[in-house]
């Protein structure tokens, strides 16, 4: 397969997860509107949030065929889920405590705060980052299955 085909391939593959993506969010939302059935709800915004994230590296991997670098909060590594999970619960205390302490010397130090501040938002992106990998794992696993 050239670059040509290969990056079409991806784009493709991008559409699909993208329309994927639109329908779960279409069906949670339809669920959340009714005020039934959350747990369901939930559960399609999981699979939407996904698909998302699969249509994005799917973009991610045509733009490679074009020479263009990832942008910057991509995320390749080989933890599992339950990995992700452990690294986001970690990264969002951290986070707190960081903004906790922000928070403590707002008044006397607000150089401390923007730096407190700084460092809390980097590690809460770090989280998303683990909790989007364990996200896409989990439609990964659910595609295997034929879900």
């Amino acid at each position: 397969m050239n670059t040509k085909q290969g990056k079409k391939v991806h784009l493709d593959a991008a559409a699909s997860h993208h329309e994927q993506a639109a329908r779960f969010h279409r069906e949670a939302s339809q669920y959340y509107e009714a005020a039934k059935n959350y747990d369901h709800a939930a559960h399609q915004a999981v699979l939407a949030q996904g698909h998302a994230l699969f249509a994005i590296e799917e973009s991610n991997l045509a733009a490679k065929h074009s020479g263009a670098p990832l942008p910057a909060g991509s995320v390749e590594s080989g933890l599992t889920a339950a990995q992700h999970h452990a690294a986001a619960s970690e990264l969002h205390g951290q986070a707190a405590q960081h903004l906790r302490r922000a928070a403590k010397v707002f008044d006397e130090d607000r150089s401390a705060v923007a730096h407190e501040t700084q460092v809390g938002f980097s590690l809460a992106s770090r989280a998303l980052a683990h909790g989007n990998e364990a996200a896409k794992q989990y439609v990964a696993s659910l595609r295997e299955k034929g879900v």
